[in-house]
């Protein structure tokens, strides 16, 4: 499979999973900068990303994409010291 087997499939794999890994910050800090505006607001928006399946399914994802970040890291920094 390219994305495995070549430099630049690798790389897209990095930058992909760092990407995502951004805007999932981005969000956060955009649902914090809420509560400068306006507390219910962001109560609201706590409560819709309280404990739903959508919530706990995204929290799934952000963990497989850092497992996957750190593992594309380490190998293209084996490889490119090789």
């Amino acid at each position: 499979m390219w994305l495995k087997d070549s430099s630049i499939g690798r790389k897209f794999v990095m930058s992909s999973s760092g990407l995502a890994l951004v805007l999932f910050l981005l969000f956060h800090g955009c649902m914090n900068l809420a509560l400068v505006f306006s507390e219910d607001a962001y109560n609201f928006i706590c409560r819709m990303l309280g404990a739903n399946w959508y919530a706990l399914i995204g929290s799934m994802g952000i963990a497989f994409l850092v497992l996957v970040h750190f593992v594309y890291a380490i190998m293209l920094t084996v490889q490119n010291r090789a």
